[in-house]
């Protein structure tokens, strides 16, 4: 089926595997409270190397288009370190506070060459007697030369205290994601296209919401995630899947049902399955996507916690619960049963995941 609504091209097709297929290993970036961050391998389940930062806490961690760097950014949010994974050491830093003045790193997206970032940041003044509060600003920064080299205009003259951008694949095109998906210039930021997400993509639909942020096994430029929308003729929120290619402005989705509190939605390699985690207070399941059949193949319940992540091994054949705390647990993907818990010396803040191809030799 093919659909085009006013201002958007929205092309909802066949359901095609567009993912990963199972690799070797995964090595898992996991920011704690102490100065490391721990290097864990999926194939040992074991810790195998730790990155020492020169700031506690490392609290937010983003990978480059290459896969081959991190930005770490530590809990002041004052410094962003680089890591080069190659040697798994800081290799550099930043910060743009200066003497009384510090500037905070709300919202960072590197640009695919490296040489440059856009980042979402507010300003601090300390005088005798009082602060000064001045933004919230969108900046390029030239990581080369560590200075700041452009002031963003904000997204329909919108100042925002919070904002989602990240750069297209091939670095021309970076986007804002607002009520609207905005296509900006990477270079002049000049708008040069827009998705009208904020209104229905074919008459007699509600407005979707769907996810732009590519899982670890999604192929490059697509996104796959858990949708939802409002069924005008029976007022009912309705659930399902959606895989997004954001250059095309294509969405392929399919519903399958009434919406249900599950969250959590991590694509198994290759793309025949996900998973999800149903969460009420006290009532915990594990839901199982067979995206091949469109439907949910299966509804396990488990021993879950208040706050949780969900990930799927690169194997496809572990399911991974972690979060908050210094343990994983580890389920069989197959029957959905506990296997194991994983602990670690120290509690995690926050993490990446990069597929490796070949088992990790430290």
């Amino acid at each position: 089926m093919l659909v085009r609504s006013t201002g958007a091209l929205i092309i909802v097709m066949a359901w095609t595997s567009i993912t990963l297929e199972a690799q070797d290993t995964a090595l898992w970036y996991f920011g704690t409270y102490t100065k490391d961050v721990l290097v864990w391998d999926e194939a040992s389940e074991e810790i195998v190397g730790r990155i020492e930062m020169g700031h506690d806490i490392p609290a937010a961690i983003v990978t480059n288009e290459r896969k081959d760097r991190l930005y770490v950014r530590d809990a002041t949010a004052l410094y962003m370190e680089l890591v080069d994974l190659k040697k798994n050491e800081v290799v550099d830093e930043f910060t743009l506070s200066q003497g009384n003045v510090n500037v905070r790193i709300n919202s960072f997206a590197p640009h695919p060459s490296d040489e440059k970032a856009v980042m979402l940041v507010k300003r601090y003044t300390k005088l005798r007697d009082r602060y000064v509060v001045e933004g919230p600003f969108l900046l390029e920064y030239d990581l080369v030369n560590k200075t700041v080299s452009d002031t963003i205009p904000w997204p329909d003259g919108q100042e925002r205290e919070s904002l989602s951008f990240r750069y297209s694949p091939d670095g021309e095109t970076l986007y804002m994601f607002t009520r609207d998906i905005i296509a900006l210039d990477a270079n002049s930021y000049e708008e040069i296209d827009r998705w009208q997400i904020s209104t229905p993509i074919e008459p007699g639909l509600g407005r979707t919401s769907f996810g732009t942020a590519s899982e670890p096994y999604d192929e490059e430029g697509v996104a796959t995630s858990l949708f939802r929308m409002t069924d005008p003729a029976q007022n009912r929120r309705m659930m399902g899947i959606a895989r997004v290619r954001l250059s095309e402005k294509e969405v392929d989705f399919y519903t399958l049902g009434e919406s249900e509190p599950v969250g959590n939605f991590s694509l198994a390699p290759g793309g025949d399955k996900a998973y999800g985690l149903f969460t009420q207070i006290g009532e915990y399941e594990f839901w199982e996507f067979d995206l091949v059949n469109r439907r949910v193949s299966k509804r396990v319940p488990f021993a879950g916690r208040p706050r949780m992540s969900l990930a799927v091994s690169a194997d496809g054949e572990r399911l991974f619960v972690y979060n908050a705390g210094n343990t994983i647990d580890v389920y069989d993907s197959t029957t959905l049963e506990f296997v194991k818990q994983i602990v670690f010396d120290e509690d995690t803040t926050t993490e990446v995941v990069i597929p490796q191809t070949g088992n990790f030799t430290p």
